[in-house]
């Protein structure tokens, strides 16, 4: 079964984006999965999926972050950070959760508005709590329309899940919640499309990771406000 799926993922990453990304991606995915333990490679068209909200034209299709973008990043990001909790934003079958478990993380909130991907989500995380009993997470089938962002969330990531549209909300709704509690923050943004709203909003680039002139990932930082 995991043999289909990691062929039908070579193909559809090799016939948009070439053959030489195709073979690393697909040895990134034999390797990630058989590391973490889980079950999330797979390509879809979001349209197949029991959709919360009204929000799906706004959405890109499902693909899992690489691994190899996910484990830089995370290698990159100051210790301090892992104290918080790992928001997930579009976080599809909850391949970043279990891998942020895996770097220390303890606290894990995942949300996506396809139900069937929370569903393969909760599965992934259930095995990794027997890996890391110690984490505690929470997934929820909604939109962001429902996201509050929590003060205890210092970690929030991304792997290009919608339009700029959404994008400015999610910003909207950071500010928010920094706003009432100042804090270190920081974002994941792995091919980060609409960076440049980040900029605009006076985050700066702690960490940037480039592969092939697609796997690409950033460390946004927003600081807490001195005095």
């Amino acid at each position: 079964m995991k043999l289909l799926q990691h062929i039908k993922y070579f193909l559809y990453i090799a016939s948009n984006w070439g053959i030489r990304i195709g073979f690393f991606t697909l040895r990134q995915e034999i390797k990630g999965e058989k590391k973490y333990g889980i079950n999330s490679t797979s390509a879809n068209d979001l349209a197949e999926f029991q959709i919360k909200g009204n929000q799906l034209s706004h959405a890109t299709e499902y693909m899992p972050v690489n691994y190899f973008t996910i484990e830089h990043v995370l290698d990159h990001l100051p210790e301090n950070a892992r104290q918080g909790t790992f928001l997930d934003i579009g976080c599809g079958k909850g391949r970043a959760l279990c891998v942020a478990a895996a770097y220390g993380f303890t606290k894990l909130y995942g949300i996506d508005f396809a139900k069937q991907l929370i569903e393969k989500a909760e599965k992934n995380l259930s095995l990794t709590k027997k890996r890391f009993p110690s984490i505690h997470y929470e997934l929820s089938w909604s939109d962001i329309s429902t996201l509050e962002i929590s003060k205890d969330v210092s970690t929030l990531f991304l792997f290009n899940p919608f339009d700029d549209v959404l994008m400015k909300n999610i910003i909207r709704k950071i500010n928010s919640s920094l706003q009432q509690y100042p804090r270190e923050f920081y974002v994941l943004y792995c091919s980060p499309r609409h960076e440049e709203l980040f900029f605009a909003d006076g985050y700066d680039v702690l960490y940037r990771i480039k592969k092939y002139n697609f796997l690409e990932g950033t460390i946004l930082s927003k600081k807490k406000p001195q005095g």
